[in-house]
């Protein structure tokens, strides 16, 4: 076995595994539903950078990663899509491919 399929076996078996790693989730991009076991990845809530003119106090910036396997999307999201996790809803800020899945680095502003 070649170290790439090798790679993907072990990101099926282990990393996206639900038993393992990863947590059964249904989320939607853009509208399209999807029921997968995927990794989140909650870095934490940042306070938002605020300008000069803006008088809002009390928001925060929320990031999260989520890894999907290709498989699972089919195709790449794009960066400005939305995904809807829960009743949580992100812009996806950044998307990677990388050895068979998707990683995907979302935000949204909460109180």
């Amino acid at each position: 076995m070649n170290f790439k399929a090798q790679m993907e076996r072990d990101l099926t078996a282990v990393f996206h595994n639900s038993t393992e790693h990863a947590d059964e989730l249904e989320f939607w991009i853009s509208g399209t539903r999807y029921k997968a076991p995927v990794v989140l990845d909650n870095s934490s809530a940042k306070n938002r950078k605020q300008m000069s003119s803006d008088h809002v106090d009390g928001l925060f910036l929320v990031d999260l990663v989520l890894y999907v396997p290709l498989s699972v999307l089919k195709r790449t999201p794009r960066k400005g899509e939305s995904v809807e996790i829960g009743d949580d809803f992100f812009t996806i800020r950044e998307v990677h491919s990388q050895s068979g899945e998707i990683v995907l680095y979302l935000e949204m502003l909460s109180e």
